[in-house]
């Protein structure tokens, strides 16, 4: 009992000193990051918890229900901030704030009651390897709380996991890898020790196990480059598989040519395992050469694209001076092939700007211009712009403004009005009859602008390749051939470097199309 006592007291200097150097390591690295700030207090929490919990098994019994009690009182405030980390990591996504609040208030509750109440811990009993805990009338519901709350979000999570690219999709799974095995040694010693043994003595290797999400999470916030997710899920499996053969080897054979034997199966498990590891590790050197040659592929286009400029922007000022009479009257027969001209320049001078912006964009190179502005100022400016497009075709085009009060907000005016200017644009090329409608309104906490109309329609299918870089609907293709289907997945990019979200709805084909735009109304705050 004393050597375990000695190991206990060992690990829980240890997991400190660690978990108290990666709370520091991960809110040093950007202070004012809120998703570094929440890792800072999830760890400290969790740390608390596994603390608490030692010392209330291992102190006297008076000290010991005091201990326990801010042990599991400690749980509910490491959930809270667990849930406030998930939000804003790897970035933050849409929130919902009704279901913060709940959560905020039922933590906070049982946060309460178990550090002033008897309703968790009502006693601890005093056993030959330390003490043990005597659940109250609530301890019962206390878990089953906590496992509607880790359900939540997990769920959260998963549903932001889905939208992410590929590279913060790894920072998630590297925290779902901390968390699998936080969740693995809990069953093990929390759970099914217990029944086998009788005893919650080895309870604290549950409790300690909290280190490797702070590890995995630390590692995939702070570090750029992350190795792929296999490469730490084979290195894992094959280290815990090598331990139990080992274990079994040395301390559960007494044979010895036994031993040999299986000492020789260890050595060639292993000597499999490193060469598996290797050949995982040259596929995810494989894929960041394909990375490479797709990042030289987005150079190219950024040159080629600055070298077309020039001479198009050129072209379009001198048919637009030979059209206007600069160098003469020019034939009737030849006006309406000039304008054709100017026009496929125009496409053209669009083409090659999406394809700069998508280079750049691709690159990192795209920088937001943040400032204060009126969103309801902008979309009417817009409005001006494009109501005699909408009159040429006889179509109306509306803005209804809010009758509320808009706050100005942090955004990029310029890339903000290059992306409702495209959504309209497509709404009035698309609408043979009817309309554009426009509302700006406030939901959940955020500006909303809503763009629909009541032309082509798209089904389920087109919408989900949508925002997609060279994908366009049916009716984008059908009537609009020279286009290269780059705006709406630009428009995208735009509205996320903002911290906002972009999507469309249709009720299908011949029934109109519906596209939001969201953007924080305290944006300002989430940029550094």
């Amino acid at each position: 009992m004393t050597e375990i006592s000695l190991i206990y007291q060992v690990l829980v200097f240890l997991i400190t000193f660690l978990g108290g150097w990666l709370a520091f390591w991960v809110y040093f690295f950007n202070p004012k990051e809120k998703m570094n700030q929440w890792f800072f207090l999830m760890t400290i929490f969790l740390l608390l918890w596994a603390i608490f919990a030692y010392f209330g098994a291992s102190s006297q019994v008076s000290i010991s229900i005091i201990l326990y009690r801010l042990n599991w009182g400690v749980i509910p405030l490491a959930a809270l901030a667990t849930y406030f980390f998930v939000v804003y990591f790897p970035k933050e996504e849409k929130r919902y704030p009704f279901l913060e609040k709940i959560i905020i208030i039922v933590t906070l509750f049982f946060c309460f009651i178990s550090f002033f109440t008897d309703l968790i811990i009502k006693d601890v009993n005093s056993k030959e390897w330390g003490n043990e805990v005597v659940f109250g009338k609530l301890g019962d519901t206390f878990s089953i709380v906590s496992a509607i709350l880790l359900i939540i979000l997990l769920g959260q999570l998963l549903k932001k996991y889905f939208k992410l690219s590929r590279a913060d999709k790894i920072k998630v799974e590297y925290f779902l890898i901390g968390g699998f095995l936080c969740f693995l040694f809990n069953l093990i010693f929390n759970i099914i020790f217990p029944i086998i043994f009788k005893t919650i003595q080895y309870q604290h290797l549950g409790d300690f196990s909290a280190i490797f999400i702070l590890v995995f999470t630390a590692y995939a916030i702070v570090k750029q480059e992350l190795f792929g997710i296999k490469v730490i899920i084979t290195s894992i499996f094959i280290g815990l598989i090598a331990i139990l053969l080992s274990v079994d080897t040395l301390v559960f054979t007494d044979n010895l040519i036994l031993q040999l034997f299986k000492g020789l199966a260890v050595f060639i498990f292993l000597y499999l395992g490193l060469a598996l590891i290797k050949s995982v590790k040259r596929e995810i050197e494989q894929r960041k050469e394909i990375e490479k040659l797709s990042s030289a592929k987005s150079e190219f286009i950024a040159i080629a694209s600055h070298q077309l400029r020039t001479p198009l922007t050129a072209v379009k000022g001198y048919i637009s001076m030979i059209l206007e009479g600069s160098y003469g009257k020019i034939p009737e027969k030849a006006k309406t092939p000039m304008e054709k001209v100017y026009q496929q320049n125009e496409k053209l001078v669009k083409l090659v700007n999406d394809l700069l912006s998508l280079s750049r964009i691709e690159s990192g190179k795209l920088q937001l211009e943040l400032g204060m502005a009126s969103m309801e100022d902008l979309i009417s400016s817009i409005v001006g712009i494009f109501d005699v497009q909408a009159k040429d075709k006889n179509l109306y085009l509306k803005f209804e403004k809010p009758k509320e009060i808009i706050p100005l907000i942090m955004m990029d005016v310029d890339k903000t009005r290059q992306v409702i200017s495209n959504i309209i644009n497509n709404c009035l090329k698309y609408t043979e009859k009817g309309g554009v409608d426009i509302k700006l309104k406030i939901v959940n906490g955020k500006l909303q602008i809503e763009i629909s109309d009541t032309g082509l329609g798209m089904e389920e299918k087109e919408l989900g390749k949508l925002f997609q870089s060279f994908s366009r609907g049916e009716a984008g293709a059908r009537m609009d051939a020279g286009g290269a289907g780059l705006g709406l997945h630009i428009a995208k990019k735009f509205i996320e470097m903002q911290k906002g979200n972009i999507w469309a709805k249709s009720a299908g084909k011949g029934k109109g199309s519906q596209f939001y735009i969201e953007l924080p109304i305290n944006n300002h705050n989430n940029h550094k």
